[in-house]
């Protein structure tokens, strides 16, 4: 159970369209923001099952929700998106884009649907539901974007997908400026998440090896990356806009890995 946050707003009346949120880190951030009151639109591709029972745990704690299907690597459906939940509430106060499909096949070999897919998906699709949603926001003179970039956009051997997310950086801060004062825009950039399940299956000891070379020795959680994107539409985060955070438990600090180690300051 997702309990509410002591630090944050409450959104009571606001509508949230959370991208990507039939399961993981997307699920958790509808979670977090159903806590906190908002009416939220779970968006799903394929897992309709896992969006039904999303919504159905927000219901069950009295929260409001309903599911909306879309793949969002198409143009025409990720505007229907926007469309749809407009029309279904009235309004979108919120947006955040979590959707994020991966491919690290090296550029040489990358395919172009697999590059269409990443690009469009992770950098496409955030620009056109912004357009959807920011003419209201600015009228009611308030919102909050946040999109979900990760580690991969800072270094350069994850292919296409570290390319799209290092330009949802680089649209962040645009959007930032373009959209100002009524709407900030923010993004969060993780690093290898713990919860992901998928990782173990595919990559043993991954996680592990991760974790002795992160100053923290763990990694980031759903959890904690919820109670991020909540507080970047709060009071306390107003005045931030166009600013990434990398929440990685210090992995992406540049220690100098492969130097050798003369000694270590106390």
């Amino acid at each position: 159970m997702t309990t509410p946050l002591t630090l944050g707003d409450r959104f009571d009346d606001r509508v949230a369209l959370i991208t990507g949120s039939s399961r993981n880190l997307g699920a958790a951030i509808a979670r977090r923001f159903a806590a906190q009151g908002a009416i939220v639109a779970i968006h799903y591709q394929q897992d309709e099952i896992e969006a039904r029972a999303v919504v159905e745990t927000i219901v069950q704690t009295r929260g409001q929700a309903a599911a909306f299907q879309a793949d969002l690597s198409d143009g025409a459906d990720a505007r229907n998106l926007g469309e749809t939940v407009l029309e279904r509430f009235g309004r979108i106060d919120i947006l955040i884009n979590a959707v994020g499909p991966y491919a690290d096949t090296p550029f040489a070999s990358l395919a172009e649907p697999d590059w269409d897919r990443v690009m469009d998906a992770n950098v496409k699709a955030p620009y056109l539901l912004t357009q959807i949603v920011a003419p209201g926001m600015r009228e009611r003179g308030w919102g909050r974007i946040v999109n979900i970039s990760a580690g991969s956009a800072y270094i350069r051997a994850h292919s296409v997908y570290g390319l799209a997310k290092d330009a949802v950086r680089h649209l962040t801060e645009s959007l930032a400026v373009e959209l100002a004062p009524q709407i900030t825009v923010n993004a969060i950039a993780p690093g290898q998440i713990e919860d992901t399940p998928a990782i173990d299956i595919i990559a043993p000891g991954y996680k592990d090896a991760l974790r002795e070379g992160t100053p923290l020795r763990r990694l980031v959680t759903w959890d904690e990356l919820s109670q991020l994107a909540v507080l970047l539409c709060s009071e306390p985060f107003a005045m931030m806009t166009g600013q990434t955070l990398v929440m990685d438990g210090g992995w992406s600090l540049p220690v100098g890995r492969a130097t050798p180690v003369i000694g270590k300051a106390v």
